[in-house]
């Protein structure tokens, strides 16, 4: 029977590659392709703006393709003389030898495909070790996915990082020349013009925007002939002088690109003729270099670059989305839209905001997903993007920097389109001249169904050709309520209530240099906003960011995609209880991504946060939609670290979400290299789990059975919330607090303990002392002058034995909970919990055993590494056994039971896989105390273990499992 070759079914495939993109050249077999004389490669795909990338093929099993693909990196492709960086390793099914070739095209076409990607970094390797992507196992997709593989590795890591390094440079000398010669007044201006403080940082960020338009200007003298390289204006000193620069620039205005060079020239204006010099001379030489080894060719390198450049938290001090990170959030989103991607029309009417845009990573990473799909379909996304800039995309910002580098980065995926006006709009902020007399930015438009430009009240829409309009009023952009079909955010963190962290009146509000009466009426202008809302997310303890929500919220069709990066504090934390009810009342197929690994930087999507973050993405539910809210819980074992990795994690999280045969599971990248773990829930609780097993075992336990590893059906277990069994004590606020007037709050004032304390109090920790069942009071108080009254009725109704552990550091602290030797008051650290006496001891046993300590892990936040904080108001939601069903008899075993343990040491609670008092306490409460089968227990060894090899629970330290 005739069969196809491989060269056969390689020139098939480049043509069915040639389809997936209007700018790839795709060829196959040809010869003379490299400078050394070597065999020809199978696939080679190119296009201006990227690298050469080469696909090696082999027909399945494919024992030699990884090693013939090695043998291309580093290779000079003669026609560009560019070293090969990327080649991607391909299996093709065996089945396409023996297809008829008149069914060849239908066949490649829909194909799956096992595919690597192989790097070169510019090293000579022994024995070719180059890097391989995925480290283990073959990547698998259809026609379209092998594409977006070739269309993401053509944007060279190796150059964004080299322009990196370039930019930071160039601009860090402009900087450092302007500190070191300009007049502290100039700097003053800049600062202004950017609304920021002045400073070192201010003054970078405003030659970064100087920058931009050296780069661009650089980039368009290539391909329109009037305009002339900087170069050109050059006096006979050589040297480039400054209203030469600032007409040039004008004539680019009149062409397009007000985005990137109107905020350039303000900026490049302010400074004197001489030191205007200095600086066009450095960032004129750092634009050439960019653009000798490549980077004026490479289509949204720049964009990249300043993406790296100023999520660089030592650089420029501000917190943005990374790219990566980006990239992940926006398909996740894009993935859920409903449309025919080949329509243009369609494509056309969509609506996308960012209303808090940064740098604009998360709508350019949003923008490329909406491209890509075209592309695949057989389009020129070249063709929508004056539609994208002037209708689809909606952007806005305080702050001028990020609405110019938002401008940027969009415009930078097509800079030889021009387009005429945006909707990317830079908010006022603080007093202004309309009629609300005070401004607080993007949140106005939770009222406002429109904004005024320039004009008007002070918010400016940037333009393709500047602002145009024919009424005094401006032009107009509308961002009506309902109206969005994609709402994609990083919204800002700060807390309006953390004053004593910032030492400013309202943090919110302190940006621009707002005066503190300003900022009291912002907090109000806040507040009425709030009142105007139905179901209100926004709460003063969880941030901006929750109020962000409801401005997402009142702007999202029914229908429309809701996608978010947020505080890890959301998914759990009392401030944003709101917020989740709002989220699981009008929102379905509710997704939230965390990730599972050592350190809060590494467990955040955002750049040098210092705190864990998760990413929510929801659908809003039409009208009558009766679809169950429920969550499909996901973590990541690490923070994707590339747009591939990102992409492709993607993909996976998508065909675990739609697979409804398994409500929990692992997500593989490849066959052996797993990325991460997935639980169907119905509750916020879980984020940040690498054993999936874990929230089997809880989610289980919480509707009253045990289901532990390898069991194949589970036991029943008695099991309630502490807030059956009894109430919590008082707040340490009202025990010894004061009012903000200095008042007394609480009848008490705090001391060292004396031997025989009236009021005895366990208040603060100590790891040493808190090793066994009981910890003896170590502080006392004293009843307040006049409040001897209230100091005993607070102790009558306060005072018990049993102490619940608040901020539980598991990788040092031993107890969840202790018993007092006597009645005592509960401070910061060991609130106390109030219970009939016969079951305080059932219940410090249960807590302390390793389901005790799992239970309060779950229940708690988790949002540092290594410590779950359970607040008093929380408390009551622990899950304890039931011991309302415990018989007398139960209940003197529980105090032989506590006899027995009382003078033992426990081990901090993270090694309780090794620490032999806890592993017997197991013992004797399951199968002593509970009845649970002796068998039992040794899957009980591998929960145990399983805990113990969580992050959260070790937080980096040697003592965790294998450590």
């Amino acid at each position: 029977m005739p069969s196809n070759s491989e060269k056969t079914v390689n020139a098939k495939l480049a043509e069915c590659l040639r389809g997936k993109h209007p700018r790839w050249n795709v060829r196959a077999e040809q010869t003379n392709v490299f400078v050394e004389k070597m065999k020809q490669p199978d696939v080679v795909v190119s296009h201006v703006g990227g690298l050469t990338v080469i696909l090696e093929t082999e027909f399945a099993p494919a024992a030699t393709v990884e090693s013939d693909t090695r043998k291309r990196l580093g290779q000079i492709i003669k026609l560009t003389k560019e070293e090969v960086e990327q080649c991607i390793a391909v299996k093709l099914p065996a089945f396409l030898r023996e297809v008829e070739q008149e069914h060849l095209d239908s066949a490649v076409r829909n194909a799956h495909y096992l595919f690597a990607v192989f790097t070169y970094d510019g090293r000579e390797h022994l024995f070719g070790e180059h890097e391989r992507w995925p480290n283990s196992g073959w990547l698998e997709g259809g026609l379209d996915d092998l594409a977006n593989c070739i269309e993401t590795v053509a944007l060279s890591e190796r150059r964004v990082a080299k322009g990196v390094k370039i930019l930071e440079l160039g601009v860090s000398q402009a900087a450092g020349y302007l500190q070191f010669r300009a007049p502290k007044y100039i700097l003053g201006r800049l600062a202004e013009k950017l609304h920021q403080e002045e400073g070192e940082q201010t003054t970078r960020m405003a030659m970064a925007i100087v920058a931009n338009a050296v780069i661009f200007h650089t980039r368009l003298a290539r391909f329109h002939p009037e305009i002339n390289y900087l170069a050109h204006y050059k006096n006979e000193l050589g040297t480039i002088i400054k209203w030469n620069v600032l007409g040039c620039w004008r004539d680019i205005l009149r062409i397009n690109y007000w985005p990137i060079f109107s905020l350039a020239s303000d900026l490049f204006k302010i400074l004197p003729e001489k030191d205007a010099q200095g600086v066009i001379d450095i960032l004129d030489q750092m634009a050439s270099e960019l653009e000798r080894f490549g980077a004026a060719d490479i289509q949204d390198l720049s964009g990249r670059m300043f993406q790296q450049l100023i999520t660089d938290r030592k650089f420029l001090a501000t917190f943005y989305t990374l790219p990566a990170s980006a990239t992940l959030l926006a398909e996740l989103a894009v993935s859920r839209l409903n449309i025919d991607w080949s329509d243009p029309r369609q494509i056309a009417a969509l609506k996308m905001a960012d209303l808090a845009c940064g740098t604009g990573a998360l709508l350019g990473a949003a923008y490329h997903a909406f491209a890509s799909r075209y592309r695949r379909t057989g389009g020129d996304d070249g063709l929508l993007h004056a539609k994208m800039m002037e209708s689809v995309l909606v952007a806005a910002d305080i702050m001028p920097s990020a609405v110019h580098l938002t401008a940027a980065t969009l415009s930078g995926m097509h800079p030889d389109k021009s387009y005429g006006h945006t909707r990317i709009i830079n908010m006022p902020y603080g007093e202004n001249g309309d009629e609300n007399g005070i401004s607080i930015g993007s949140l106005d438009l939770m009222q406002a169904d429109e904004t005024r430009a320039i004009f008007g009240t002070g918010r400016i829409t940037l333009t393709g050709k500047g602002v145009v309009a024919d009424d005094p009023g401006g032009a107009v952009v509308e961002v009506p309520h309902g109206s969005m079909d994609l709402i994609i955010m990083n919204p800002p963190f700060t807390r309006p209530t953390n004053h004593e962290a910032t030492g400013v009146p309202i943090p919110s509000f302190a940006g621009f240099r707002t005066k503190k009466e300003e900022q009291a009426k912002m907090s109000a202008r806040l507040k009425e906003l709030k009142r105007g809302l139905t179901t209100p997310a926004g709460h003063g303890n969880a941030g901006l960011a929750s109020n962000f929500i409801d401005l997402a919220h009142a702007k999202l069709r029914s229908g429309g995609i809701l996608a978010l990066v947020l505080p890890a504090s959301f998914v759990q934390g009392k401030a944003w209880e709101n917020a989740r009810k709002l989220i699981q009342q009008h929102y379905k197929d509710i997704l939230i991504v965390g990730i599972a690994t050592e350190g809060s930087t590494d467990r955040a999507f955002s750049a040098d946060t210092g705190m864990a973050e998760v990413l929510l993405v929801a659908t809003r539910k039409k009208e009558n939609d009766e679809d169950p809210s429920d969550l499909f819980m996901v973590n990541i074992l690490r923070r994707p670290r590339t747009q591939l990795e990102a992409a492709i994690t993607t993909q996976r999280v998508e065909q675990s979400r739609h697979d409804h045969t398994q409500d929990v599971g692992k997500i593989r990248l490849t066959e052996t290299e797993q990325t991460g773990n997935f639980f169907r829930s119905r509750n916020w609780i879980g984020f940040g789990i690498r054993e999936a097993s874990l929230a089997v075992c809880m989610n289980s336990l919480a509707e009253g059975k045990l289901l532990l590893p390898r069991m194949g059906s589970s036991v029943s277990i008695s099991v309630c919330k502490l807030s059956k069994l009894g109430r919590r004590g008082f707040l340490d606020r009202d025990i010894i607090g004061r009012t903000s007037s200095g008042e007394p709050r609480g009848p008490f004032d705090l001391e060292a303990v004396s031997q025989a304390p009236e009021y005895p109090m366990l208040w603060g920790h100590d790891a040493n002392r808190e090793r066994q069942l009981i910890v003896r009071p170590d502080r006392q108080g004293i009843s307040r002058k006049g409040l001897r009254k209230q100091a005993a009725e607070l102790w009558r109704d306060g005072a018990s034995r049993l102490h619940f552990n608040r901020d539980f550091q598991i990788n040092s602290q031993p107890l969840a909970a202790c018993l007092t030797n006597k009645p005592s008051l509960g401070g910061r650290a060991w609130p106390n919990f109030l219970t009939e006496e016969r079951w305080e001891i059932s219940l410090v046993l249960w807590a302390n055993t390793t389901l005790g300590l799992i239970s309060f892990w779950w229940a708690g936040t988790r949002q540092q590494q290594g410590r779950s904080i359970l607040t008093i108001t929380r408390l009551q939601q622990l899950l304890s056994i039931d011991v309302r069903t415990l018989n007398d008899e139960q209940l003197a075993l529980s105090e032989q039971i506590f006899e027995d343990f009382r003078d033992r040491d426990f081990l901090p609670a993270n090694e309780a896989y090794r620490d032999d008092s806890r592993i017997a306490l197991d013992h004797t409460v399951l199968a002593s105390l509970l009845g649970i089968e002796d068998d039992l227990l040794n899957n009980l060894a591998i929960l145990r273990e399983q805990w113990c090899t969580e992050p959260s629970v070790h937080g980096g330290k040697a003592t965790k499992p294998r450590g």
